[in-house]
């Protein structure tokens, strides 16, 4: 009966020896992971854990974040992942972060534009994950006089992540009008001479019988022009 026992003390021992042996803890890589932005978060236990592969594969990985709409990673920001067994529960912090600037897309070392115009920042683009805002440092450029200058394009999103390239801005020469002026000369009417008849104008023929007194009896004296002749003297 005591060899029974003791046999059944023993049997538990064991098992709770082996049974204590077997509960393997969660090892955590790290607390807190840092994700750039537009790589999805892991659903894996081995990407937290350093358990060994046959513990992992109890292990479940729960509060995933959602992806943003229509893409295949979630938007900035903090997030807590959570590592679960039966028994075990962990929590990694998990920081999404756009840390990438954006790049230049087509961007020429070169812009020529006419003398006294301003540069279009429409020619310039870049390339992001988030929205990115175009601005230009043309502070040493005078668009008024022709000549190459330096100028820096910029590129910035939503991060506050810049990039930056150096180009030259050339300023053409200022465009001449050869068109000559028309002269407005106005065409002036040729005056009347006092020797020219107009249609104001009748000789009087001389008349023997009137007038002989008239300038020592000179009867020709009537033949002379008059000026502005009333119209029914033509008649």
């Amino acid at each position: 009966m005591r060899k029974n026992i003791s046999r059944g003390i023993l049997f538990i021992f064991t098992v709770m020896v082996l049974m204590g042996c077997s509960k393997e803890k969660m090892e955590l890589k790290s607390k807190s992971l840092i994700v750039e932005y537009g790589n999805a978060i892991s659903n894996k236990a081995e990407d937290y854990l350093k358990n060994d592969a046959d513990f992992l594969k109890n292990i479940k990985v729960e509060n995933l974040p959602k992806n943003e709409k229509d893409k295949e990673y979630p938007s900035i920001g903090e997030y807590e992942i959570v590592l679960k067994t039966d028994s075990q529960e962990e929590v990694v912090k998990v920081s999404v972060k756009d840390t990438v600037a954006p790049e230049f897309k087509d961007l020429k070392e070169k812009y020529e534009i006419e003398y006294g115009s301003k540069i279009d920042l429409k020619q310039f683009s870049a390339t992001d994950l988030s929205k990115t805002e175009i601005s230009l440092d043309d502070s040493k450029v005078n668009y008024k006089k022709s000549g190459t200058y330096k100028a820096t394009v910029i590129a910035k999103d939503e991060s506050n992540n810049e990039a930056k390239k150096d180009i030259n801005i050339i300023v053409k020469a200022e465009k001449k009008d050869n068109t000559p002026k028309s002269s407005s000369s106005s065409s002036k009417k040729p005056s009347s001479s006092s020797n020219n008849k107009s249609s104001d104008t009748v000789r009087v023929p001389s008349n023997k019988d009137s007038y002989i007194e008239f300038r020592d009896g000179n009867n020709s004296a009537w033949d002379f022009l008059i000026d502005n002749v009333p119209s029914d003297w033509y008649e």
